[in-house]
C-alpha cells in the first residue's frame, strides 16, 4: 500500500520529550515500512523516520501553540494544506490524518480516501464540528477506544484502534520502591494535584513528572502543585519519552496514580505504567475502564475516598498481569495490524482498484 500519514506540526518525530500522538504516528510509520509498505510521512523537517519526509516547516512549531489564535491557526492550516497539496503530486492510495480539525478541512481537496484518527475528546464544541461529517462516506473516522466512539454515534466509522507502545523499551519490575509516580500534562483535567493529595493524606512518597511549558501548565502548576512540593512529593521536570529516568521510574514506582477528571479517550500513560509491571491507580472516567482491568491490573474507582483505599492496597495487584494485559491488548505491533485492517476495510468500501503492498 502506498499510505500518507499526516502528523501534527508542533513537535518532531519521533518526539523528544511531550508529544503523545507524535509517539503513535512514529510507531505506526515505522511499523508499515517494515511490513513493506510504501509510507510518506508529513511533518517538519526535523524529524526522523524510515518513511519518506515532507515537510513544509523546518523544526517543531511548539512555540506557536500558546501563539495568538491567527498566528497558531496559521501554522496548523498551512501545515495541512501543503501536506494535502503534495498529495495531490504524488500517488498514494490512503491518507491517515492525524492532526485536528484543520486537516478535516483539507481533506475535502482530495479524491483519494482518508483516514481521520481521532485522537482528542468529543466535548461539546468538537462535537459540533464532527456533525457536519455524519453525511461524508469520503472520510473514515477512528477512534482509540471504544468509549470514544459511542460519544458520538453516526460518523463514518472504520473502526477502533488501541494505542500502542514499544514493549521491548520498558523494562518490567516484580520489586517495587516505597514511592507513587505521575508522569503526565499538569493541569486540571489530568488533576495531578489529587494525587498529592492523596500521597500527602497517606505521608507516602510521590514523584511527579511533565512538561510544564504553556500558560495554562505554569499557572496550574504554581497554584496547585507546589504548595505540595517537599521532601515527599517532588517534581523532576520532562523526561525524554524512552529516557532512562522514566524507565526507572515507571518501573520501580509501587503504583501509578492517575486521577483524571475527564473523560479521556485513551490514556497511554497507564498502559506504560502496566507494561512495567506497575499497577494503575485511576477513576472511571473516559476509556480508563477499558485499559485497566479493576483489581488485576489496578484500580478504576469512583470516588476521592475509592481512590485512597485502592492507593493503600496496590500491593494486591500482580506485577505479571499488568505486563500480560499490555501484550494482549496495548503493544506497536497490535497498533499496526489494527490499521493495517481499517486500510483494508476502506479500501474495499471504496471499491478502489489496484494497490502496491
Amino acid at each position: 500500500m502506498r499510505v500518507a500519514e499526516i502528523a501534527p506540526p508542533w513537535f518532531r518525530i519521533p518526539p523528544e520529550g511531550y508529544g503523545g500522538i507524535e509517539v503513535v504516528v512514529h510507531l505506526l510509520v515505522e511499523g508499515l515500512v517494515d511490513r513493506g509498505h510504501e509510507v510518506t510521512l508529513c511533518t517538519v523537517a526535523t524529524s526522523s523516520s524510515s518513511a519518506a519526509v515532507h515537510a513544509l516547516f523546518d523544526d517543531e512549531m511548539k512555540a506557536y501553540i500558546d501563539a495568538p489564535a491567527s498566528s497558531f491557526l496559521n501554522v496548523a492550516l498551512a501545515h495541512s494544506l501543503d501536506c494535502y497539496r503534495s498529495m495531490l503530486e504524488n500517488e498514494v492510495d490512503i491518507v491517515h490524518d492525524h492532526t485536528w480539525k484543520e486537516g478535516l478541512l483539507a481533506a475535502a481537496m482530495l479524491d483519494v480516501p482518508v483516514v481521520h484518527t481521532v485522537h482528542g475528546p468529543f466535548d461539546d464544541e468538537n462535537s459540533r464540528f464532527y456533525r457536519l461529517f455524519t453525511d461524508n462516506d469520503r472520510v473514515h473516522f477512528v477512534t482509540i477506544s471504544d468509549f470514544h466512539q459511542d460519544c458520538l454515534p453516526g460518523l463514518n466509522y472504520a473502526g477502533t484502534v488501541y494505542n500502542g507502545i514499544l514493549l521491548e523499551n520498558y523494562p518490567f519490575r516484580e520489586e517495587k520502591e516505597d514511592f507513587f509516580f505521575y508522569i503526565g500534562r499538569f493541569n486540571e483535567q489530568k488533576a495531578p494535584h489529587l494525587a498529592c493529595q492523596i500521597a500527602a493524606e497517606l505521608g507516602a512518597k510521590l514523584i511527579l513528572a511533565g512538561k510544564v511549558h504553556e500558560e495554562e501548565e505554569r499557572s496550574y502548576f504554581d497554584s496547585h502543585i507546589a504548595p505540595y512540593l517537599s521532601d515527599d512529593i517532588q517534581f523532576v521536570g520532562e523526561l525524554g519519552h524512552w529516557g532512562q529516568e522514566k524507565m526507572h521510574l515507571l518501573s520501580r514506582a509501587k503504583g501509578y496514580l492517575y486521577p483524571i477528571q475527564w473523560e479521556e479517550p485513551f490514556g497511554i500513560t497507564m498502559a506504560e505504567a502496566m507494561a512495567c509491571g506497575t499497577p494503575v491507580v485511576t477513576f472511571r472516567r473516559g476509556a480508563a475502564p477499558e485499559i485497566v482491568d479493576h483489581e488485576s491490573t489496578g484500580f478504576v474507582v469512583e470516588t476521592l475516598d475509592q481512590f485512597l483505599d485502592a492507593t493503600r492496597r496496590v500491593h494486591e495487584i500482580d506485577p505479571r498481569e499488568c505486563r500480560q494485559r499490555v501484550e494482549r491488548m496495548f503493544t506497536a505491533e497490535a497498533m499496526v495490524e489494527g490499521y493495517e485492517r481499517v486500510y483494508e476495510r476502506v479500501l474495499a468500501a471504496e471499491g478502489a482498484g489496484d494497490v502496491v503492498t
